[in-house]
């Protein structure tokens, strides 16, 4: 038994070392130059080239190997692939059937410049190549138009420690330390696995993918299931922290017309994950439907990155050349190069000290320009709703907004935005705005347009201007006492202003307040939201409150005090000049008492005029000591 089983065995491996022999010795590797040049060239329209001979590998598989090979395009000035050898793994059998069945293309060490120099009449007439590669003749047909009567078939193309030169724009983006691997597991699908790494301007970018492709009905239609993409971003200034992410998805691209649709999209940077569904139209101008919704987006540490990457700019910076040609400004002019409809939903958004809940976003985007048909957003214990438009078709950047503000609470506003403040309440407001920047740096002080402005249970912290204006008149007057333990705050039930937003800064043209003490009749002014900073001037009356002999409190009362209030949010002073009101109000005191007297000194007779003249002048001296 042993002797057959031996016997059987020595026979396989006799049968092998004939068959390898007889392929070497009958079939020769260099007969498959002409066909394999060609087969690219019908394939893809470049044009392949094989220095020195083709030969024979053996073991561990029967293999052909090339020395280098280079792709070029019809009139271009450099290859677009060169690689210094190529190896084809064939599956030994059906060479004497004369088909060339390759199980595995690897090329190695491979550069692949996509640069200007590189394009050629290819890149020129690719509605010819199109025609060439979409066709969907039998490959039988089109290897009997070929000039060799070989037939071939490929299970696995590979790509390893391989770098990609791709101009775009007139910056070099560099491929790195590409490994492919390209698989078909039967006639109509085919996995991918794909990994490297992206340079530029000493940022990285590394990236691993891993797909599935079904091409059941390819060219028309192509089913993409993007098992994953992780990348991970490091630049200059991130050495601290990274972006990482991944993204998964099914993709049907279909292309005539040309259309591309997900489902089950995901993808996630840091701790920010996302769910949603694209839908586009790519033919002629793309448009694309967009929904994105999050549970939460924190990008204080994304903010961090830039913070660091701003100051390190800031150090090395040199002065910019400034060209006098004006050109188009219009931010927003990317906005006509599609159509577009898109939701956002996302329930909470975290960007250092500011949270903002529940944003929803509804818009459209025609010929370059963008509608708002909703946005709205929970802010600072508060709601904000606006409508508007973004203008891409014009010369100049242009959005125009109409916003409403309900009880943003003043207090949490100024502690996320990280700002000392003196006013708390609850901040209401409705106005038309308008920018000419996106600009982050930009936006805020190109902001303008009207807005009326309500703050409700207003209190301002660190000034009690009733106590003021008590202590000023308590100067001039000793018939109005200071009253103990008075209050470090002043508040109002109200506060109502219109005010106009320009450069930064809230310029009012009516101000007005009411409390049970204090009632301001009108002010204006400007509060510097870029500064943080006012200037005030009010015109108040204090209705009650006083302390001292009801006569001069009843003139007071009804004087009307001008009150200025100025400087940083955090340490604000005031000015008051309230002499000569009040010199005003103690000369008519005295003039009604004057008159008094000579009211009495009309009805006394001559008789007992000595009498009457020592009493008036009780009475004058009396006056004067007041």
């Amino acid at each position: 038994m042993i002797k057959k089983i031996l016997v059987i065995l020595f026979a396989l491996i006799l049968v092998i070392t004939i068959s390898i022999i007889s392929l070497i010795v009958f079939v020769d590797p260099n007969n498959f130059r002409g066909f394999i040049s060609d087969t690219v060239k019908n394939k893809t329209g470049y044009e392949l080239s094989i220095d020195g001979n083709l030969r024979w590998h053996i073991w561990p598989q029967v293999s052909i190997l090339t020395d280098s090979v280079k792709v070029s395009a019809a009139g271009a000035k450099k290859p677009i692939l060169t690689a210094d050898n190529m190896r084809l793994d064939v599956e030994l059998l059906p060479l004497f059937s004369k088909k060339l069945a390759v199980k595995n293309v690897l090329i190695k060490a491979a550069i692949i410049n996509i640069t200007n120099e590189s394009k050629g009449d290819v890149a020129k007439n690719d509605t010819k190549i199109s025609s060439t590669t979409t066709t969907d003749e039998p490959t039988a047909s089109k290897d009997k138009k070929s000039s060799s009567n070989w037939k071939f078939s490929l299970n696995k193309f590979k790509v390893t420690d391989s770098t990609v030169a791709l101009q775009h724009n007139g910056d070099l983006i560099n491929f790195r330390n590409i490994n492919l691997v390209v698989e078909r597991n039967n006639d109509n699908k085919v996995s991918i696995d794909l990994n490297g790494n992206i340079d530029k301007n000493q940022q990285d970018l590394f990236y691993l993918a891993h797909a599935y492709v079904d091409l059941s009905q390819f060219p028309e239609q192509a089913i993409i299931d993007l098992k994953k993409l992780d990348f991970n971003y490091k630049g200059v200034a991130n050495s601290a922290k990274e972006l990482k992410g991944n993204i998964s998805g099914v993709f049907n691209y279909q292309q005539t017309p040309m259309l591309l649709k997900s489902k089950n999209l995901s993808f996630s940077v840091n701790e920010n994950r996302f769910t949603g569904a694209i839908d586009a139209d790519l033919a002629n101008k793309p448009y694309i439907d967009l929904q994105l919704n999050s549970d939460k987006i924190d990008l204080s540490s994304i903010l961090e990155i830039d913070e660091k990457s701003n100051e390190k700019i800031t150090n090395h910076q040199t002065s910019p050349v400034v060209s006098n040609i004006t050109k188009n400004t219009n931010e927003l002019s990317f906005l006509n190069t599609f159509n577009a409809k898109a939701k956002l939903n996302i329930k909470q958004f975290n960007a250092n000290k500011i949270t903002l809940n529940n944003i929803d976003v509804d818009m459209t985007n025609s010929d370059g320009i963008t509608i708002f048909k909703n946005i709205s957003l929970d802010f600072a214990k508060g709601h904000i709703i606006a409508t508007g438009i973004a203008n891409g078709k014009q010369k100049n950047t242009l959005i125009k907004l109409n916003t409403k503000i309900n009880d943003i609470d003043l207090n949490t506003f100024f502690n996320q935005v990280d700002t000392a403040h003196d006013l708390e309440g609850l901040f209401n407001a409705t106005g038309d705005l308008e920018s000419n920047s996106v600009s982050g740096a930009k936006l805020l002080a190109s902001l303008q347009g009207d807005v009326a402005i309500i703050v409700t249970n207003a209190r301002l912290n660190n000034m009690n201007i009733q106590s003021i204006i008590q202590n000023a008149v308590a100067q001039y007057s000793k018939d109005v006492i200071t009253p103990e333990n008075q209050k470090k705050y002043t508040e109002f039930h109200k506060i109502s202003a219109n005010a106009y937003l320009k450069q930064g800064n809230l310029e009012f043209s009516t101000l007005t307040a009411n409390s049970e003490t204090l009632d301001v009749i009108d002010g204006s002014g400007r509060v510097g939201i870029l500064k943080r900073d006012l200037d005030i001037n009010l015109n108040l009356k204090m209705l009650s409150g006083w302390n001292g002999k009801s006569e001069t409190i009843g003139k007071l009362q009804k004087l009307t005090i001008p009150l200025h209030i100025y400087g940083q949010f955090a340490n604000l002073h005031y000015q008051l000049d309230i002499g000569k009101l009040l010199t005003d109000v103690l000369s008519d005191k005295l003039q009604e008492r004057l008159d008094k007297l000579r009211e009495k000194l009309k009805h006394h007779d001559d008789k007992d005029n000595s009498k009457s003249r020592s009493k008036a002048t009780d009475i004058l001296g009396e006056l004067l000591r007041k």
